[in-house]
């Protein structure tokens, strides 16, 4: 009997699945993003020594280009009072970035990078017609690490989360699929590879 190895092209053909050719269609549209922002203070007073002397945290999350000029899509609690947004593209390359526009109740914001060429950008689908049980993938910077893929289904359509009486959601699209720290900006994107 002969065995086929995982090096031979057609049995890779086989585990060329849809989710696989989704991701390899998107991948190189998620972004890393990286900023500093000041530690958390007890102090009550802002021009306190203590508040002055707080330590600068690294913070991170995902971003998806959403246009060829240098314009990128995330989460407003992502950039939110940061300072010296970075993107590295999927390439490695960096580029500062400057917030552009935020929406801080639908926890969106627009940055934008000044690239030297035109970027790769994310197809844009609805949410319209998305089905409950239809497969959906993350793509992000889960725990830091580059473009971790996760896959899922749409569990329910139009949910309402409230984290607290500033920060209620409303009409998410829920998903079984894993969202970790690091995965917030990064796209939710069904099986044809549509943001």
């Amino acid at each position: 009997t002969t065995t086929t190895r995982a090096s031979d092209p057609s049995a890779v053909g086989v585990r060329r699945t849809a989710v696989v050719e989704a991701v390899a269609r998107t991948q190189a549209c998620v972004v890393n993003i990286s900023s500093e922002k000041k530690a958390a203070s007890s102090s009550r007073w802002p021009f306190s020594p203590e508040e002055n002397q707080r330590p600068r945290v690294n913070g991170m999350g995902s971003g998806v280009i959403v246009d060829g000029r240098g314009y990128i899509l995330t989460n407003h609690h992502v950039v939110d009072k940061v300072q010296g947004v970075q993107v590295q593209l999927f390439d490695g390359t960096t580029y500062s970035a400057r917030v552009l526009q935020f929406d801080p109740v639908m926890d969106l914001a627009l940055i934008k990078v000044e690239p030297r060429a035109p970027l790769p950008a994310i197809a844009i689908g609805t949410s319209s017609d998305l089905m409950i049980g239809e497969p959906v993938i993350t793509i992000g910077n889960a725990f830091g690490y580059e473009n971790t893929v996760s896959v899922g289904i749409v569990g329910a359509l139009h949910r309402d989360v409230t984290l607290s009486d500033e920060q209620v959601y409303r009409n998410l699209i829920q998903t079984d699929a894993a969202i970790n720290p690091g995965n917030s900006g990064g796209p939710l994107i069904n099986i044809e590879g549509e943001l």
